[in-house]
Parts: C-alpha cells; sequence; structure tokens
C-alpha cells in the first residue's frame, strides 16, 4: 500500500481514466480532485491599478499547439519534451545542464505515421524483414557507390545480379515468430561479391565539441589466419597510444607505403582511428581507409564491420546532437533578441547540411552486408543497441525490426532494457501506437520470463545509479507513458502510472515485477499534459509535487512517495506557462524555483530567466505597451522592477518600452511616499537612469512609447531631484553613468535649468555632476564596475608561480592542469596575482574553451575587488580586459571581444597591441576582411597604441592575401623604422608574398636576401613556396623555381604538399615541358611518407597532360586512376574539356560528381559558364550560374575552397548549396558580353551592385564592358 499523502494526492489515478474515457472536453485535472481551478497562490501581477492584469490564463484544456509562439517546441521541436524524461537519449553521453545549453538533452526526431498492420501471436510478433523492402525506404543520394540498401545475396551485388524473387509490397508484411526467436535466412556465400565502399563525410559541416574518445573491441584477435605483422603492431601501438596524430601517421603508411596489407592490419587501422576519436570530430579517414581496404580486393570480416557500425551510429548520435545544439543556438539569440541573419543562415546552413548526412543509412547497409557472412552471429550487444538507437533518432520501424529480428536470433546472450527502449522509442517516435503496445506487452512478458539482460552496461555514466533492471525496466515504463501521449490516449498513461504506483516491488532488489515510478516518471506526465495541449492538468499535477517533502536524488530513483519536481519537469512547466501566456503562474512558479533550487539539487540556468523575462516582456507588449489608445492595465512598480532585475541578471538590454514603464512606476509610486519597503539597490537606480538616457530624446512625448494616463516621468531633471531626495549617494554609481548624465546636462540643458536643479539637489549629486562635467574621461582611474569585496582574500605569490608553471611551454604541466591548481587554490581562498589569471584566459581563448575563459574572468573579478591600490587596481583591470579581447577572438566569438574593446575605450584605455592582432587575425569570413583589418589598424594608431612585431605581422598578412603589395610595403618600412620592433621570418614571409602576388619579381628577390641575411632568420617553409610559386605561376622561370628549391633544401627545410605541386608545374607547364621530370617528382612524392598525397597533385598531373600537352586521352586516364577525386581534382579535368573543346563529357563527369558526394565548387561552375559560353550554348551557362545562390550580404562564401596543407579530408557527401564567388559574377558576365548579351550583361552589373559587394569587385567587372576583347574564353574562370 502506498503512503496515505500518496493516496491523496494522486486518489490511484483511475478516477482520471475514468474522466478520460467518459468525458467528452473535459480536462484531467480531476485526478488530483481539482474541477474548478489551479492552486488559488496569489499572483504577483495583482497590485493597486491591475486587479486584473495578468490573471487570465489558459483554460481547462489550453492552447493546442502555438504555432506561432516563439516558446513553441512540441514533439517536432529542439525544446524540451517528454521524451527527455526517459533515457532513450540520455544512456547516450552528456545531459549537460547548463546556461549554455537551450535544452536538457536533445531533440526529439519528428514524427512519422506508420501504415504498417502488426499482428500478434502469442508474443511480440518480430520476423523478418524483406531485404528488398527494407532498401526501398533509403535514399540512394549519397550512397550511389552502395547502389541499393539490400539485395538477396549481398547488399551491394554487382549490376546484373539477380535480386530476391521475394514479393515487395509497400506495407510491412505480417511480422511472424516461432518458439519466441526470429531468424532471417541467409542467402548464401558472398566469396565472389565485393564488400561495399562507403561514402566520405563532409567535414566542414562536423562539430569539433572535445569529450571523451569513443572505443571499440580491441581488434587483437581478428579471425583470420593472417599472422600479426610488424606493420599490425605498429598500428596497435599507435592505437592505444591515445595519440591520434600518431595513428594518423600510421594509418597514412598503411595506405600509401606499405606493400600488400592485409585485413588484420586495415582493421587495427581502424580500431586505432575509431578508439583515439573524440566525440564530433570527422569519421572521414575512417570511412577513406575503409574504401581503400575494398579497392585492395580486401574481404572485410566481423571486427571491420563491428568497428564501421560502431563509429557511423555514434556520429549519427553526434549529428543529432548537433542539430539540437544548433537550434537551441538559434533559440537563444531570438529569445535575447540579438538575431544577427548571418549567423543565424551560417547555423541553418549547419543543421541542413547535417541533416543530410547519410551515417544511418550507411551503418544499416554494412549490417546487411555483415549478415551475409559468419559474422551475422558475432556482433555483441553493442551493435545492436546503437543501430536500434540510430532506427529510434530517425524514426524508422521497418530498420528496428530487421535489426531487433536478428537479435533475437542471437542464442548466446539476453537483449538488456535499452534494447527495448531504443525499440520503443522507434515506436513512438513514428507515432505508432500499437506497435508500441507490441514491444512493450513483449518487454512486460520478456521480465517475467527472465530474457532480459540482468544489468543494463549500456547505460550512459551519468545514469549510473540507475543501472539495475528495475530501473532498466522504468525508463521503458516511462518511453510508454510518453507512447501513449503521443499516440492520443492520456487515458493509457495514467492506467500505467497507477499501476507503477501500485507497484509493491523493492526498489533495492532486483525484481522482475512492476517497477515503482521515479520522479522522471512524473516529469513524462507532466510534460505529456503539457504536448498535448493541456498545460492547465500539467500545473495541477505540478502543483500537487511541489507539496511533497522530499526531492530525488536521481531522476530514475524509484521511489515508494512522489517526489518534487526534477530539473526536467521545472524546464518543461517554465516553457508551456510562458508558451501559453500564463504570466501569473510562470511567475509564480518561478520565485518558488529560485528559492527551492539550492534546497532540491537543481540549477536556474541562465535560459530559465530569460523564458521568464521574455514572457513578461511580451505580455507587456502585448496587454500594457500599446500605440492603439485602447485602456490598459498598468503594472505595479514591483511587477516592472523583476523585470528590470531579469534583464540585468541575464544581460538583456532594457527596451524603450520597458525603460518608460520603469521611469513612469516609479515617479509615481516614489509620489505616494516611502521607496524603502521595494528594497531598490544601486543596481536599480543605475537601471533607472540608463533607462532615462535611453529615452532622453523622447522624454517629452513619452506617450509616444507607452500608452499611460497621466504620465508621471516629467523628464531627466525631475528624475534626478527625486533620487536626490530619496537620499541615494550619486557617487556610488558607475563613474560612466555619472559621466554621461553630466555630459547630457551639459550638452542638453542650458545653465538655468543646470542652476535650478544643482539648487534643488543634494551636494552630494552637485559634486558627482558638476566634477565630472568638467573632467570628462580624464580620471586617472577608470570607470571599474567591481564586485563587492569579499573578506579573507589572499593574494598568494608562491601559488601565482606555481600556476605558472605552464606558461610559456613546459614539458608536462599543460593549461588545463594550471586551471586545476587554481581551482585548489580557490577553495582554500587563496587567489593569484591578475597578470597569472591573464595568461590562463588567454591560453583557454586560444583553445577555444570560453567557459573556463568566463570562468577565469569572474575569478580575476574577485581578485580585483580585493586590491585597495586604485592604481594598481586599475591597471590590473585593464589588463585583463585586454586579455578577454585576445581570448574571446581567438575563440572566434568577436562580438564579445569588440565589446571588452569598447569596454577599454569608454575608460579611457587603449587595447593593446596583441589585442589589436587578435582582431585583425581573427576577422575573417566577410566579403572584406581587409577594409576590416585596416580599420582596425588605423583605430590602433588614432588612439596611440605603439605596434609589435605581431600586430604589423597580421595586418601585413591581410594585405598580402588581398594582394595590397604597395600598402604592406609601406606598412613593412614603418615597421623597420619603429624603435625596438624587429621584423621576423614571419614578416617577411608576409611581405615577399605580398609582392609575389602581384608579381613584383625584384622586391621579392631583395626582400628574400635581406631576410635570409638577418641574424634571427629562422629557415621555414612559406617564403621558399612563395618564391617557387611566383616563378612557377606569376613569372614562369623553372630554373629560378629550382633554384629556391634548391635553396630550401640546403636550409634543411622539409619540402611540402605545395612544394611538390609547384614542382610538378615547373616541369609540366613551363617550356620546354619535361613530362618525364614531371612524373618523376610525382613517383618521389608517392614515396615520401612524410608528405601527403593531395588532390592538388593529380590536379597538376592533369593540367599539364590535358591543357599544356593537349592530351586528353591522357588527362582522363589520369583522372580515372585517383581513388577518390576531389573537387580540384574535377575542376582541373573540367578546364582540360573546356581546353579541348570537349563540353559534351561533361556532363558525365558532373554525374560522377554529383553522386560520389563531391562538393560542387563556384570554381567548377566558373569553367562550366566558361566552356558552354565558348560553345554557344549560352542557355546552360546562365542555368549553372542560376543554380547557384549568394552568401548572406557581406559574409564570404563558404565551401569553394578545399583544405589546405596537412588536411586531405573530402568534402560533403550531400548536396548542398554552392555559393557565387566575385570570380563566378566575373565568368557570367564576360559570358553575356561575348555571345552579344550586352543588357543582359548591364542587369548582371545591377545584381551585384545590390550585393554590396567592395567597390573594387564591381569596378573590375564593370571595366570589362569598356575592353572589345572580352569574351568567356580569352579571359581565365
Amino acid at each position: 500500500m502506498l503512503p496515505k499523502v500518496a493516496n491523496h494526492i494522486f486518489l490511484h489515478t483511475s478516477r482520471a481514466v475514468a474522466a478520460v474515457q467518459n468525458q467528452t472536453g473535459h480536462t484531467l485535472r480531476n485526478v488530483l480532485q481539482l474541477q474548478s481551478s489551479a492552486p488559488s497562490a496569489p499572483t504577483t501581477w495583482t497590485g493597486a491599478g491591475s486587479s486584473s492584469w495578468g490573471s487570465s490564463g489558459a483554460g481547462p484544456g489550453g492552447a493546442k499547439f502555438n504555432a506561432g509562439s516563439r516558446f513553441y517546441n512540441g514533439y517536432t521541436g529542439a525544446g524540451r519534451a517528454v521524451t527527455q524524461a526517459n533515457a532513450s537519449t540520455s544512456h547516450d553521453g552528456n545531459a549537460e545542464q547548463s546556461d549554455e545549453r537551450d535544452e536538457i538533452v536533445p531533440k526529439r526526431v519528428e514524427p512519422r505515421s506508420s501504415k504498417r498492420i502488426i499482428t500478434r501471436r502469442h508474443s511480440f510478433s518480430l520476423g523478418t524483414l524483406n531485404e528488398q523492402e527494407h532498401g526501398k525506404t533509403e535514399s540512394l543520394g549519397v550512397l550511389h557507390i552502395v547502389q541499393l540498401h539490400v539485395r538477396s545475396k549481398h547488399t551491394f551485388a554487382a549490376p546484373g545480379e539477380a535480386l530476391d524473387q521475394s514479393p515487395s509490397d509497400s506495407s510491412r508484411p505480417p511480422l511472424t515468430r516461432r518458439n519466441s526467436t526470429a531468424s532471417l535466412s541467409a542467402s548464401g556465400s558472398i566469396d565472389d561479391l565485393s564488400p561495399p565502399p562507403v561514402p566520405s563525410i563532409s567535414v566542414k559541416s562536423i562539430s569539433t565539441d572535445p569529450a571523451v574518445p569513443q572505443s571499440v573491441t580491441d581488434p587483437a584477435a581478428d579471425d583470420e589466419s593472417d599472422k600479426v605483422s610488424e606493420m599490425y603492431q605498429s598500428l596497435h601501438r599507435a592505437a592505444h597510444s591515445g595519440d591520434i596524430a600518431r595513428v594518423m601517421q600510421e594509418v597514412r603508411i598503411l595506405r600509401t607505403t606499405h606493400k600488400n596489407p592485409i585485413v588484420s592490419e586495415f582493421n587495427m587501422a581502424l580500431y586505432g582511428l575509431q578508439e583515439t576519436r573524440r566525440r564530433g570530430a570527422p569519421i572521414t579517414l575512417l570511412l577513406e581507409t575503409y574504401n581503400d581496404m575494398i579497392q585492395r580486393s580486401l574481404k572485410p570480416n566481423v571486427r571491420t564491420y563491428m568497428c564501421l557500425i560502431l563509429a557511423l551510429t555514434e556520429r549519427d548520435n553526434e549529428v543529432h546532437r548537433s542539430i539540437g545544439s544548433l537550434d537551441g543556438r538559434i533559440k537563444r539569440r531570438r529569445l535575447v533578441g540579438r538575431q544577427e541573419v548571418a549567423v543565424d543562415e551560417a547555423d541553418e546552413r549547419r543543421i541542413k547540411k547535417l541533416k543530410a548526412e547519410n551515417n544511418f543509412a550507411t551503418a544499416m547497409s554494412m549490417f546487411d552486408a555483415a549478415l551475409n557472412t559468419s559474422a551475422r552471429n558475432k556482433f555483441p550487444l553493442v551493435v545492436y543497441t546503437n543501430l536500434l538507437r540510430s532506427c529510434a533518432l530517425h524514426a524508422d520501424v521497418d530498420a528496428a525490426i530487421h535489426v531487433f529480428a536478428q537479435l533475437e536470433s542471437r542464442t548466446d546472450f539476453l537483449p538488456s532494457p535499452q534494447v527495448f527502449l531504443n525499440l520503443l522509442t522507434a515506436f513512438a517516435n513514428a507515432n505508432d501506437l500499437q506497435g508500441a503496445k507490441e514491444v512493450f506487452q513483449e518487454f512486460r512478458e520478456a521480465s517475467k520470463e527472465g530474457r532480459i539482460r540482468g544489468r543494463d552496461f549500456s547505460a550512459a555514466p551519468e545514469a549510473a545509479v540507475a543501472s539495475l533492471i528495475t530501473r532498466g525496466q522504468l525508463l521503458v515504463w516511462n518511453k510508454m507513458i510518453e507512447a501513449y501521449f503521443r499516440g492520443g490516449q492520456p487515458a493509457g498513461a495514467l492506467r500505467l502510472l497507477e499501476t507503477m504506483m501500485d507497484s509493491n516491488a523493492n526498489p533495492d532488489k532486483l525484481s522482475p515485477e512492476v517497477p515503482l515510478p521515479s520522479s522522471s516518471t512524473f516529469s513524462s506526465i507532466i510534460a505529456g499534459f503539457c504536448y498535448s495541449g493541456d498545460v492547465t492538468s500539467a500545473l495541477s499535477w505540478f502543483d500537487r509535487l511541489l507539496q511533497q517533502g522530499e526531492a530525488a536524488r536521481h531522476p530514475h530513483e524509484s521511489s515508494l512517495v512522489p517526489p518534487r519536481p526534477d530539473q526536467l519537469a521545472w524546464a518543461v512547466m517554465l516553457d508551456f506557462l510562458a508558451q501559453e501566456g500564463m504570466i501569473a503562474d510562470l511567475n509564480r512558479l518561478y520565485d518558488i524555483f529560485v528559492d527551492c533550487a539550492p534546497r532540491d539539487g537543481l540549477e536556474v540556468r541562465r535560459l530559465d530567466h530569460t523564458l521568464v523575462l521574455e514572457a513578461n516582456i511580451n505580455y507587456l507588449q502585448s496587454g500594457t505597451i500599446s500605440k492603439s489608445g485602447a485602456k490598459k492595465n498598468t503594472p505595479t512598480f514591483k511587477d516592472v522592477l523583476r523585470l528590470i532585475r531579469l534583464a540585468d541578471n541575464v544581460d538583456v538590454s532594457v527596451s524603450k518600452e520597458l525603460a518608460a514603464l520603469y521611469l513612469h512606476t516609479y515617479m509615481s509610486t516614489c509620489s505616494r511616499g516611502d521607496m524603502a519597503q521595494y528594497g531598490v539597490s544601486l543596481r536599480d537606480y543605475e537601471a533607472l537612469l540608463s533607462s532615462a538616457l535611453t529615452i532622453l530624446p523622447e522624454e517629452t512625448d513619452i506617450g509616444h512609447i507607452i500608452t499611460v494616463k497621466n504620465c508621471a516621468y516629467k523628464g531627466l531633471i525631475p528624475l534626478l531631484i527625486a533620487l536626490s531626495k530619496q537620499n541615494l549617494q550619486l557617487s556610488q554609481l558607475k563613474a560612466n553613468l555619472i559621466s554621461n548624465l553630466s555630459n547630457v546636462l551639459y550638452a542638453g540643458y542650458s545653465k538655468e535649468q543646470r542652476d535650478e536643479l544643482f539648487g534643488k539637489v543634494s551636494p552630494n549629486f552637485r559634486i558627482a555632476l558638476e566634477k565630472r562635467s568638467e573632467s570628462p574621461l580624464t580620471s586617472p582611474n577608470p570607470a571599474i564596475q567591481m564586485y563587492p569585496p569579499i573578506k579573507d582574500i589572499v593574494v598568494d605569490g608562491t601559488l601565482s608561480r606555481y600556476v605558472d608553471d605552464w606558461f610559456p611551454s613546459h614539458p608536462t604541466v599543460t593549461i588545463h592542469e594550471a586551471y586545476s591548481r587554481l581551482q585548489n587554490g580557490v577553495a582554500t581562498s587563496k587567489y593569484v596575482h591578475p597578470s597569472t589569471i591573464g595568461r590562463l584566459i588567454n591560453g583557454f581563448g586560444r583553445v577555444g574553451d570560453l567557459n573556463k575563459v568566463q570562468s577565469l574572468y569572474d575569478i580575476a573579478q574577485i581578485v580585483l575587488s580585493s586590491i585597495d591600490n586604485k592604481q594598481w587596481q586599475s591597471q590590473a583591470w585593464f589588463q585583463i580586459e585586454d586579455q578577454m579581447i585576445i581570448a574571446c577572438a581567438h575563440a572566434g566569438d568577436m562580438e564579445t571581444a569588440f565589446q571588452y574593446r569598447d569596454r577599454i575605450t569608454s575608460n579611457g584605455g587603449i587595447p593593446s597591441a596583441d589585442a589589436y592582432g587578435s582582431l585583425i587575425e581573427c576577422v575573417k569570413d566577410t566579403t572584406d576582411d581587409t577594409s576590416n583589418a585596416m580599420a582596425l589598424f588605423s583605430e590602433a594608431q588614432t588612439f596611440g597604441c605603439t605596434p609589435n612585431v605581431y600586430l604589423y605581422n597580421t595586418i601585413i598578412s591581410k594585405l598580402a592575401k588581398a594582394r595590397k603589395a604597395d600598402f604592406a610595403l609601406e606598412l613593412f618600412q614603418q615597421m623597420k623604422a619603429t624603435p625596438g620592433v624587429r621584423p621576423s621570418s614571419i614578416t617577411y614571409g608576409a611581405v615577399i608574398a605580398a609582392c609575389a602576388r602581384v608579381g613584383d619579381a625584384q622586391s621579392a628577390e631583395q626582400l628574400f636576401l635581406e631576410m635570409s641575411s638577418q641574424s634571427n632568420f629562422k629557415p621555414r617553409i612559406p617564403p621558399y613556396n612563395m618564391m617557387m610559386q611566383l616563378y612557377a605561376h606569376t613569372k614562369p622561370d623553372r630554373e629560378r623555381v629550382l633554384h629556391y628549391y634548391d635553396q630550401l633544401l640546403r636550409a634543411g627545410v622539409e619540402p611540402s604538399a605545395h612544394t611538390y605541386k609547384l614542382l610538378i608545374d615547373a616541369y609540366g607547364t613551363i617550356e620546354p615541358v619535361d613530362v618525364d621530370a614531371m612524373e618523376g617528382v610525382f613517383k618521389l612524392l608517392r614515396n615520401n611518407r612524410s608528405v601527403v598525397l593531395q588532390g592538388s597533385h593529380w590536379a597538376a598531373l592533369i593540367n599539364a597532360y590535358g591543357c599544356v600537352q593537349k592530351d586528353l586521352e591522357k588527362a582522363i586516364s589520369t583522372f580515372d586512376s585517383i581513388p577518390a577525386p576531389d573537387a580540384v581534382t574535377y575542376e582541373s579535368l573540367i578546364n582540360v574539356l573546356v581546353t579541348n573543346k570537349q563540353m559534351a563529357l561533361a556532363p558525365g563527369y558532373m554525374e560522377k560528381l554529383k553522386s560520389s558526394g563531391v562538393h560542387m565548387t563556384a570554381y567548377i561552375a566558373n569553367l562550366l559558364i566558361k566552356g558552354y559560353a565558348a560553345a554557344g550554348d549560352i542557355e546552360e551557362a546562365r542555368r549553372i550560374f542560376e543554380n547557384l545562390v549568394d552568401p548572406p550580404s557581406g559574409v564570404a562564401a563558404s565551401g569553394n575552397h578545399v583544405p589546405h596543407e596537412g588536411s586531405h579530408q573530402r568534402t560533403s557527401p550531400s548536396p548542398s548549396a554552392s555559393y557565387r564567388e566575385p570570380s563566378t559574377w566575373e565568368a557570367m558576365f564576360r559570358a553575356e558580353l561575348g555571345n552579344g548579351y550586352r543588357d543582359r550583361a548591364v542587369a548582371l552589373l545591377a545584381r551585384l551592385q545590390e550585393r554590396q559587394f567592395p567597390a573594387a569587385v564591381y569596378n573590375r567587372i564593370r571595366g570589362i564592358m569598356i575592353d572589345d576583347s572580352a569574351s568567356p574564353w580569352t579571359a581565365s574562370p
């Protein structure tokens, strides 16, 4: 029997079941005996003059999925869902709950209706899934190489082989099972068939969040007769070293130079790549290694398939998590009103690319291929579990049944609760309630019969306390509750809850009985009501749970007594109250949440604050702030003060409307009496005065902003007088705020008005305002906002040196170890010098860890507040702010970096040369990076910042890339004339590059000699390559190319991949062409184990054969010999076709490009436009041009450049948008002119101008019009 208190709360829930079955249109609130309304707690918005404001809410049943609400997520959104209360995803890894995440766990998948019929006989009917049918459910776009999902004898049978002759049906056939097992008939040997290659995966669309490496079983005992070779041992040692770079090096050796590799070596290579792969990292190299293995006619075994399936399913899970994270980022920006079109579009493009990945389809194909080998009975449980997880993510019921049928045919182990959970999730996500019931019933029967694995070892670490079978059962029961709600049968969900609450199972012992509910179970109920549109019933359940005494220690911990709401329940409840506009209840629960969170072990995240703030502001704007003139109820000062404080907590700017309302309610309340009851703080007063400055231009017409009768706010001067009467110490407010007030008084008011003001305010006000007006921003100390001083702060010099061990380098102490040392010191109230903290901030910014950067910044504020010496405090404050600029810039958060720059400059300071250098270096991905960089450099000089070597190097490098050699040389000379600044090898490399790019060979030669004669000269590869490139491309001279190559070798510099490419060009393109020498360089490159063979090398060969020697056949045969052509090699081949006027061959190769998953770049399109226009097919040229898209205005086109040296990763395997470059516009412009369509060319110019390209780009293209020789075939694209 349940305790009386539980019975009192839930009344056996049977009443609710009856209500659902017997009463139409009635809510389920009677489950808690609450027939009329929710608990009658006092609302927040019931002050004087606002008796009805904010008291209305959704009636019984609530509002159904308001698609227009900014808070709506629903079953298909990225927000909090009932599925997140369960563990179908919580077992997969991180279930972090932080201010920086929008959701607690990843989003739900799009529901997909299932029209299949499930027939039940004796037990859950799972039979074999017709393989041909399964193949039809998959898209063949990315899996072009794969051909078909499943064939009769082999997943990837060669063309012409007969498919299984079993009939194909569009619906799932009746699923049968005999003796509680299922089987899949193997169709014979595949010894004569080729295993499936796989497509590569886009590197650019993959997030690289660091996490624990994924692990698979060590393939030390491959079931093959191959002996353990030296290569195998090298790969094994690398795999167990945990060093991904070492593994990649050994894999490269295996693929390029090792003779006669065997299966076990490739398996160890795959294992090593998977073992050292960090979560979120690409699996491109792993898939390429497998493809290499197949191309060598080596047949995979069970270890091969296992490693590939685990890698693909892990990647599939990561993709779904990344999509949820990106969706959350977009939502957060919208919530706080900081939408950036370019950033949002970039995130949406990334989401689109991620959604286009076909990891799941490839994994299923691998699984089916393995079933036709001896591997079918050797897979461990984790393979089936991971595949079922992916089936659930994609709501693919057919695939889930197929996998489960194979699992059931195994007799050597039992399925775990996680297996059933994933299977049930697949049906739930597909809205197949009948199928979900069948799975659930089978699970219950299997539990009773002991056919469930005793412990769920696939559970995530965070669910370790919930790993017993009773808790594994709990997750399945929770999922079934969700399935009932999603299937529109809440009565079924409540029946399950009633069964669980009546269970007498002992939660401390293993038992096949029904599990007791946990806090996650009640979260599922609450979320189920919410997503079903009955928020009022959810609120009733939630309020009763709040009356419970104890919170659960873990969401999946079963309990005889219902616990208080957990983190997920709070998140769902607040979200839906905001969505439904139930502001009174939202504010009531928010206050309770803030109060009880520490006691219940919960976290009030930044997003929770923002959610409540935004909902209230929306309510204000819709109910009070109106220009329609309709009479509205006005909130009280207490109501508005709540929002002002919330806005301050989450760092959201106060709108004009809210500012005006704040001023009105303050002056109205102030005129009625004492303000002491409201506890107005200094920060509140700062927000009040900032609000006055915000609406200053409209203060005489505040009715234009808000519609209130007899507005109490009459302007800044009456406000200052009222504040003085409240005995406010103005000097205690922020100095820059006081300065701004003083400036406004002296600039916008007459002397008579100021004298009148100073005569009515206290001396404190007059001294503060007059002092600032006489000398604004000239105080020796900046206007620094400090944390309140904390007692017993000790700045320990010894600890500072101990923490600083890592800097600038240390053989064993890393920056993470230094951070740990600092944290240990802080735990004992010992802190380090600000300079030590600054170096850590800088270091973590460079590795992209903004969380630790912010944590260190907070620690720095504590240290700064403890410094008594104001001059030292000022210097330290500037130092920390400066390091934040550098850290945020290198971490890619440019917006925040510029905010810290503004903080320094607004307080009379100057950012350092390193800070400006970081801003210049990291300004990128815009259509005019150089102008932005020059503006920053000019600003630095204007403020009096003395450039250092780093700042000069960054700006000169930007100029060099933009071919602005004159400016680069000018700055170089300025640099040499600056005392204490000496050009480095990097400087010379940048300025040499600037000269080389514009063909100024004389200056480049002179600078190279000057560089090499410097006493501090350190030979580096870029200057040598740049000089070789100058004479290979710009000023063709093979002798000079070889001269600098010889200089490179004499200097002891190892040639790079680009060096070999330049040598191939020198022999293959400069007359007289030396084909033998060119091919000798290529052979030398292939034998060089330290340099990776890249697409650019193949492209150089193709260009030499096809464009220089006009040997079309040799160029095509070279292309066809490439194992995996990339965009660069396709570009070179298309160029050959254009040069040889063989455009009839282009469509075939473009089809190959598309089917192989290689990204179509703008430069390939340029060549096609040129070729078709030259052939007179201007319509095809136009089609290609119009099929490209433009990037967001001001943002550089992405996806057109293959990774440079050190990267051999392929482009996206899926079709994605191809963006136009300025050169694409030029190619199309030339095409139109060359074919006599001048009016169309002029129209292109108009479109180009609308795109707001830099003036130099527009003028260059417009200038073509006056060139009589303008045609598509007289200029390179």
